[in-house]
């Protein structure tokens, strides 16, 4: 985030500091090569968006998926005043086998997770489905923090995943959506890593890669 404009108060205060998930941030956009496609799953108000896009270049192309509406507001407000030409917002959430989905708020005002008892209803999309009804191109890289849908995300891109076999960093939410999405990576031909030191089992972040 050295070096762009952000809008203070629109996430917590550790984006526009530049200490929230910091090495995390950092490690992933160092994977972003210039004309890569990258997807960005749960694209909040761009804390991963806006690096990784200046990282892809303007041959690249950044799609950011985030289904609340005030996020998206202050995501396309950051695109702008970076002046960054190579970012589709697309509004919706990512999930498999629903048109829409539930969600109940979190922590701060950015930050909401899937419910089904949830006060806030957002459509939803599948991976594969919106690749194919919008032409557009696979992924060279994805990232998903998608507050415990994960193992949804990953199954709605089923094809897109076996096939292509992106980059995929993965922010992991209960032990349940461990397991489901390490039986979905390892079956799609992926090695799992986290960080030095943190076994599979007792990691909340992983980057998987076509082994």
């Amino acid at each position: 985030m050295i070096g762009m404009r952000w809008i203070v108060g629109s996430s917590p205060h550790g984006a526009w500091l530049g200490t929230l998930e910091r090495e995390k941030l950092r490690s992933f956009v160092a994977q972003i090569k210039r004309g890569m496609t990258v997807w960005d799953i749960g694209a909040n108000v761009g804390l991963y968006t806006l690096p990784s896009a200046r990282a892809a270049g303007e041959n690249g192309r950044l799609y950011a998926f985030e289904p609340l509406v005030r996020n998206c507001e202050y995501l396309r407000s950051h695109i702008l005043l970076n002046k960054l030409s190579n970012v589709v917002v697309v509004p919706t959430a990512v999930y498999d086998a629903a048109e829409s989905i539930r969600m109940a708020a979190g922590d701060s005002p950015s930050e909401f997770h899937l419910d089904p008892h949830g006060e806030v209803t957002v459509p939803a999309v599948g991976l594969d489905a919106w690749r194919t009804a919008t032409n557009s191109p696979p992924p060279n890289a994805v990232k998903i923090d998608v507050e415990g849908a994960e193992a949804g995300v990953l199954r709605s891109g089923s094809e897109t995943f076996s096939r292509y076999k992106p980059l995929v960093y993965l922010a992991l939410h209960g032990e349940n959506q461990r397991r489901e999405c390490h039986e979905l990576l390892t079956g799609w031909g992926y090695e799992i890593k986290c960080e030095a030191g943190i076994p599979l089992s007792a990691s909340s972040e992983w980057t998987a890669k076509a082994s």
